[in-house]
Formats: C-alpha cells, sequence, structure tokens
C-alpha cells in the first residue's frame, strides 16, 4: 500500500489532540479521517470514547428500566406459565445484576468493537486487500463512534422522560428503525428484519465503506460489498434466533 502524504506532514501520536479530534471530525470530514488512518492508525481515543459512551447510557437506562415488568413480559411472550413465587426470584436476580451490568456493558461494547475489527480485515483479505488488522479496527471503531453517539444520546433524553419501563422497549424508544413501527404482536421475523433496517446503521455502512476503502486499499464498490455481506449475514442471524425463539 502506498504511503499516505497526510501522516508524512502531520504525524498523529496516539494519545495526542490530533487523534482525539479524528474522533470527532468524523461527523465533518470521515474521508479526509479514513485517509489518515490508512497511514496512521490511532485507537486509545475512539476506544475510550466508545467504552465511556456505553457507560453513560447505561447509567441513564438503568434507573428506568422495570425489573418486575421486563420479568412478566418475557414470560407472557414465552407462553409460559410461572408461580408468582419463582417470579419474584427472578425480579430481585434481576435487581441483583442490575449494578453488574453496568460494567458488564462498557466492556461488552469493547469486545464488540475488536470482534468487528477482526471480522472486517478477514472480509478485506477476501476481497483481496493486503491491509493489516490496526488500521482496519481504526476504521471500523472510528465509523461507528458518530452514529453511537447520537443514538446514544437521543436514546438517553427520551429514556430519562419515561416513567420506568420494561427492557423489551427499548428498542422501540428511538423511531429510527422499521421495527419500532410495527405492531407488538407483528411476527418476530420482521421485527428481527425492522430492527437491522436502522437509520443509525445506515449511516454506520456509509462511513464503514468509506472507511474500509481507505485502509484496505480497495475500491468503494468492494468495500460496499464487504459491508453488505456481512450485514446481511448479520440479518440472516437476527432472522433465525427470532425463529427459536
Amino acid at each position: 500500500m502506498e504511503s499516505n502524504p497526510l501522516a508524512e506532514k502531520a504525524p498523529v501520536g496516539e494519545f495526542s489532540g490530533k487523534a482525539l479530534g479524528r474522533v470527532f471530525r468524523c461527523f465533518t470530514e470521515p474521508r479526509a479521517v479514513f485517509a489518515e488512518i490508512a497511514a496512521r492508525p490511532t485507537f486509545f481515543w475512539v476506544l475510550l470514547l466508545t467504552v465511556v459512551l456505553s457507560l453513560g447510557v447505561q447509567l441513564v437506562l438503568a434507573p428506568r428500566i422495570d425489573m418486575e415488568a421486563t420479568v412478566l413480559q418475557g414470560i407472557s411472550r414465552a407462553g409460559k406459565e410461572i408461580p408468582e413465587e419463582q417470579v419474584r426470584e427472578a425480579v430481585n436476580t434481576a435487581n441483583r445484576f442490575r449494578t453488574f451490568g453496568l460494567v458488564l456493558a462498557p466492556l461488552g461494547a469493547l469486545a464488540v468493537t475488536l470482534l468487528l475489527g477482526g471480522v472486517y480485515f478477514l472480509g478485506l483479505k477476501v476481497a483481496g486487500s493486503e491491509a493489516e488488522y490496526p488500521p482496519v479496527l481504526s476504521a471500523v471503531a472510528h465509523a461507528g463512534f458518530p452514529p453511537g453517539l447520537a443514538k446514544s444520546v437521543l436514546l438517553s433524553v427520551v429514556a430519562s422522560t419515561r416513567e420506568p419501563f420494561p427492557a423489551q422497549e427499548i428498542p422501540r424508544l428511538l423511531k429510527s428503525n422499521v421495527a419500532a413501527f410495527l405492531p407488538e404482536d407483528a411476527p418476530r421475523v420482521l421485527t428481527a428484519l425492522g430492527g437491522v433496517l436502522d437509520v443509525f446503521n445506515v449511516w454506520y455502512w456509509l462511513l464503514l465503506a468509506w472507511g474500509l476503502a481507505a485502509v484496505g486499499g480497495v475500491s468503494l464498490r468492494k468495500s460496499a460489498g464487504v459491508v453488505a455481506v456481512l450485514w446481511g449475514a448479520w440479518a440472516l442471524l437476527q432472522v433465525v434466533l427470532a425463529l427459536l425463539r
């Protein structure tokens, strides 16, 4: 892959203000940021902000979740009948794990980002790219931050104005995907597919296609194909899981 003159003229340190600026410049000039990442990937700030963002959302959502309603709705959807004593025990267990979830969610967000970096790295290899894992991970993380931040802020604002609600309502709080407009008794397959067709996902797909093309040294058509295939596989997995429930 040819060297990028942007990096040669202005090297970016991992912990520098320029590296931090890259994260937010993805809102306004993503293609320039991805060109810089192709030559000098950075990780610290974008991964740190991803973890902080996940923790912040959990701090807002956790107190708003009605655990009893969550458990009862889960039992109802499963078509089961459980004695009241077992219901209370399930609610108590869920409440005990509420704090644990505050720790698990940020770590999960970090793990998912690292995993996605690996998945798209393999996807680019199949497409003929010679890219290494670090720039692919950096591109994936930076591509996910703008839609992630926008969605998290809106979700937090909406949730903070609501009375306590069951966890199952979280995907419907924002009217940003097709599933949010389907009736609650809609077929699970349609709901699963509708959840994938989300405004923030589309934003993410566009940024991913640009980012992977830049760091992978492949055409935009190829990078878009990688994104389409992998997200198609994700949608298929959601359908399979919906059928198994």
